[in-house]
């Protein structure tokens, strides 16, 4: 109860705040966009850019945590994919899209700030390795199979959606550079590091603010009977699977929760923005997004404890 109190509430709490201003007039669209732009370029990078420089590089290529959550992930897709009867899947693209839909947790906008909260500066760095490992596969499978679906048609270059995705994407970079400077022992100067120290923990309070005013003007739309299996595979199907991997490994209970609890974690805003790009499954992957963000609140209530306890 008492974690349920200290952070689960605020949690939320500050969602509703930004989703509130958005709701009255307060804050409107272009301040969303600015929050979350500011969350993505600004704030996250230094945070995920620290937690990757300070450790060790076997720290971060962590064989074990990867294989269990990625485990996981495999096993939800091929559960959700299962379900083609209900999805009437067409086509690579439209596999991939629901694929992304059932195992692409939020792991920035929520993440971070529950990593950040429960364990503090230190406790990011699987969040880290999830978001830099996950980015990469699926944003390749999704963008692999929409060019594999063009038949003939203008297909994307590889190197321009190399670039996209890695070059100009700061998510991405920062840690890379926190492991290049990890590997080579660069010490960071201190004039940097101390803006950096100063930037870094306003990443979790605006990126729940912001993640409140963008979820202003989503709703519930389709097929209900699509929408309740894709979101029982995001929070239930998706954590079991990852639950069942790390006790049968038996992996250390740090690793082991946060791979459970990463997994639980509701589908992420990035979802719906790919699910546009592509023009494929829009409508379920913002209906997803919503969904699983709300039942979230009970369903991390009753696990955050338990992963606390777990943990130690």
């Amino acid at each position: 109860m008492q974690l349920l109190l200290e952070t689960v509430i605020p949690v939320f709490a500050l969602m509703a705040i930004g989703w509130g201003c958005r709701k009255s007039g307060m804050l409107d669209a272009g301040a969303a966009k600015a929050l979350n732009q500011y969350v993505f370029y600004i704030a996250i990078p230094p945070l995920l850019f620290l937690s990757t420089a300070r450790v060790s590089l076997a720290e971060i290529i962590n064989w074990p945590f990867l294989g269990a959550y990625f485990a996981g992930t495999a096993a939800v897709i091929l559960v959700a994919l299962a379900g083609a009867r209900w999805l009437h899947l067409k086509g690579a693209l439209d596999r991939a899209v629901v694929a992304l839909i059932a195992s692409w947790g939020n792991t920035v906008y929520m993440g971070v700030p529950l990593f950040y909260f429960l364990f503090g500066d230190d406790g990011t760095l699987p969040v880290v390795i999830v978001t830099l490992s996950t980015n990469m596969a699926m944003i390749f499978v999704l963008a692999l199979c929409a060019h594999l679906d063009a038949e003939g048609q203008e297909r994307g270059s590889m190197l321009a959606m190399f670039n996209n995705v890695f070059l100009k994407n700061p998510v991405m970079l920062a840690p890379i550079l926190g492991m290049l400077v990890s590997y080579f022992s660069v010490a960071v100067p201190t004039p940097l590091e101390n803006l950096l120290n100063m930037i870094a923990p306003s990443a979790a309070p605006v990126a729940l603010f912001a993640m409140g005013l963008s979820l202003y003007g989503l709703s519930f739309k389709g097929n209900m009977v699509q929408l309740s299996w894709m979101t029982a595979m995001k929070l239930l199907v998706q954590p079991l699977a990852t639950l069942l991997v790390v006790l049968v490994i038996g992996m250390n209970p740090f690793w082991a929760a946060s791979a459970v609890l990463l997994a639980a974690l509701p589908a992420g805003s990035m979802v719906y923005v790919l699910a546009q790009q592509y023009d494929t499954r829009v409508e379920l992957a913002s209906s997803t997004v919503l969904a699983t963000t709300m039942l979230s609140l009970l369903s991390l209530a009753l696990l955050l404890p338990w992963i606390k306890s777990w943990v130690g």
